[in-house]
């Protein structure tokens, strides 16, 4: 019965070590989440800066339907970038959220584990 037990203290030792480790990975996402909800706010604000800076630019510089065209052209070709830019964000986002469940999962099972380890050594 004592072999058991101190099987069972061990394995509670690694679980809690591993369930650190986990916590503190789950900690890294939840801070890379929060830069990056910061990092597209402050694109947005530079999008919406470059744009008017593009389009103030593009009249001024070509007068009538050239220069609307120009103005049109550039916008455009400034939003299709913005709009990469955006997918990639998203697509990163989504790689955290879906590695924050996996790790909450893992967790879970964690302390499942110790909940049932921890019955075994009371009995």
């Amino acid at each position: 019965m004592e072999l058991r037990s101190e099987q069972i203290h061990q394995t509670l030792r690694q679980l809690k070590r591993k369930t650190e480790q986990q916590e503190d990975e789950l900690y890294a996402i939840r801070q890379r989440q929060i830069q990056l909800e910061d990092t597209e706010t402050e694109l947005r604000h530079i999008e919406q800066r470059e744009k008017e800076n593009l389009i103030a630019q593009a009249h001024d510089v070509w007068r009538g339907n050239h220069g609307k065209s120009v103005a049109f052209h550039a916008e455009e070709t400034a939003h299709e970038s913005w709009r990469k830019l955006r997918r990639h964000i998203e697509n990163t986002r989504e790689q955290l959220k879906q590695k924050q469940k996996t790790i909450q999962s893992s967790l879970s099972q964690m302390e499942e584990e110790r909940k049932l380890l921890h019955k075994e050594l009371v009995l």
